[in-house]
């Protein structure tokens, strides 16, 4: 039985994916992204300060769904001696050289991209290269928007940090999105600390905010109105990504004007 797919296919596939990659990137994306980048600034240098922190012992990184890694600092990307990218998005490999590629030459980093589902295949990639570290960019959150089903996603990325056990490696994703009032001032860009201290998936769930110890329903609401939020907010069941008691920080992102997330990142070293 043939099961290669057909020039057609894959041409549709390949045009589909350069204008909106799954829904998650491709070109309308970047460019939102190029015109967004002054706004975007609080949260990438917190971004930054929160990967200067984060110092892997393995010097080869596989980079996941980073896009043209708008939100990545590149002094970060210089510590490993490979980095392989992987992106469904065709337009990847040349927009992530343009903003990233010249400095990572000039600090002898080998770059290598790899255009596929690098979360579907984790399992794999994970037994074919078992000395590197993962850095998720940005992607975990947007599972459940690719899947189109909430509660298929949250089994999923629940399941992730089993995966991933024994590895070094860490996530930058979606918490909430939606919209801010507009007849407010807008919000500041502000960081939090965070560390979940069970695992009983819902709003029950015990949760240590800025030192606080309070339900995940309390302080989620806490957060919404930190930053104005009016109207329904999307939750990109990523809770349960890391494990209790790994600590975390919250960011939140000035996606539009008046359209924002709150974003985790997070770092987990190995076992071994």
């Amino acid at each position: 039985m043939n099961t290669k797919p057909s020039p057609n296919l894959a041409w549709a596939t390949w045009i589909r994916d350069l204008a909106n990659a799954g829904g998650t990137g491709g070109l309308n994306w970047h460019v939102h992204a190029l015109r967004s980048l002054n706004r975007w600034l609080p949260t990438r240098e917190r971004i930054a300060q929160f990967l200067a922190g984060i110092e892997p012992r393995q010097t080869h990184l596989l980079l996941i769904g980073p896009s043209a890694g708008w939100m990545l600092p590149t002094p970060w990307l210089t510590r490993f001696k490979e980095v392989d990218v992987f992106d469904i998005d065709p337009l990847v490999p040349f927009l992530f050289g343009v903003r990233h590629g010249k400095v990572l030459r000039e600090h002898g980093t080998q770059l290598r991209f790899h255009r596929q589902d690098a979360i579907a295949g984790l399992p794999q990639l994970l037994k074919d290269h078992p000395n590197a570290c993962l850095w998720f960019d940005n992607v975990l959150g947007q599972v459940s928007v690719r899947l189109g089903d909430e509660d298929i996603a949250e089994r999923q990325l629940r399941h992730l940090k089993q995966l991933m056990q024994g590895r070094s490696w860490g996530s930058l994703h979606d918490v909430y999105s939606g919209p801010v009032d507009t007849d407010m001032a807008l919000p500041l860009v502000q960081t939090c600390a965070l560390k979940r201290l069970n695992a009983t998936g819902d709003n029950s769930e015990q949760v240590e905010l800025d030192g606080r110890i309070q339900t995940l329903d309390v302080a989620a609401q806490s957060l919404l109105t930190r930053l104005n939020a009016k109207g329904v907010w999307h939750d990109h069941a990523t809770s349960g990504v890391f494990a209790p008691h790994t600590p975390t920080t919250l960011m939140a992102w000035a996606f539009k004007p008046h359209y924002w997330h709150w974003l985790e990142a997070g770092w987990v070293n190995s076992s071994g």
